[in-house]
């Protein structure tokens, strides 16, 4: 077959256009970092980084989640602690006020202090995590509960105002959900609420009657049972969240060295290769006049 001079001419100018085309490649992967700068680089590569990041993305959300869920519990666990404490104390005192020993002065000051122990515990019954009631189930935008007063302003019931027994939840990874919040309702309603066998002890303790303030120590001791059981129950949540968290660390450490590998552009390489496809421009142009006898930009225009 004869080869004319416009063959020559396009043969040419394919050439170089795929010539160009790589070098214009190389300088997009040494500008963008990237060698995936479209899907034609390397499909494989680019499904396969796509799916990547949707995973890392999902580990990233399901990292806030249990950074939420873990402040909410570590703020549960506190309170619990302290009113733990505080039923330890107010156990300590239906004890002296049981005693025959303490007269009836003497147990109207342990009342009084009881009292104060109650107030507190409406307190901690109202303690918020980011603006969230955390005892309210999934009632957390307003108080759980509301005081009712004697006219002397003592708190003789505590009544809640929604249902709060909700669950609240954290999606901590795929398919593993997680509840965060102890339910208002386990600790302070009930036969032996927090409220009531403070109420109780209070009224034994001003009534000088010694009989129920030795029966009271049995309500106390099934709150204070309840409180621990929660706290314990609070702790084993958090090392879980703890431990799934230090697992999607790690995953997605891995996760992102995949994709760096797919992705990042290799410098070294990248320069080397620029470099001799640009020689290999410069002496296809420079073979070109010898080639084509007729001037090249012709023929290109």
């Amino acid at each position: 077959m004869r080869v004319t001079t416009q063959m020559a001419v396009d043969t040419l100018v394919s050439n170089l256009d795929r010539s160009f085309e790589r070098i214009t490649r190389y300088q997009n992967n040494l500008s963008s970092g990237t060698r995936l700068n479209t899907l034609s680089d390397d499909p494989a590569a680019v499904e396969r980084s796509l799916a990547l990041r949707t995973e890392l993305r999902n580990a990233e959300q399901f990292g806030k989640n249990i950074d939420d869920g873990v402040g909410w519990l570590q703020l549960s666990e506190a309170t619990l602690n302290e009113m733990e404490g505080l039923f330890v104390e107010a156990g300590g005192l239906a004890v002296q006020g049981a005693s025959d020993t303490y007269n009836t002065q003497q147990r109207r000051a342990i009342a009084d202090q009881v009292d104060q122990f109650l107030e507190h515990t409406l307190n901690l019954s109202e303690a918020r995590y980011r603006g969230r009631y955390i005892f309210g189930g999934t009632q957390t935008s307003d108080p759980p509960y509301a005081a009712v007063r004697d006219g002397n302003g003592n708190i003789v019931e505590l009544k809640p105002q929604a249902d709060t027994s909700g669950s609240i939840e954290r999606e901590v990874s795929d398919g593993i959900v997680m509840q965060v919040n102890i339910p208002g309702k386990e600790l302070f309603e009930g036969d032996h609420s927090a409220f009531g066998v403070l109420v109780e002890l209070r009224d034994a303790l001003r009534a000088d009657d010694t009989k129920r303030v030795q029966a009271s120590l049995t309500g106390l001791a099934a709150v204070r049972e309840q409180i621990s059981a929660s706290r314990g129950l609070v702790g084993a949540r958090i090392n879980r969240m703890e431990i799934t968290q230090n697992l999607i660390d790690r995953v997605s450490a891995e996760m992102t060295a995949v994709l760096s590998s797919d992705e990042d552009t290799d410098l070294a390489d990248t320069i080397v290769n620029l470099r001799q496809e640009q020689d290999v421009f410069q002496a296809a142009l420079s073979s070109g006049g010898s080639i084509v006898p007729q001037s090249l930009m012709d023929f290109i225009g």
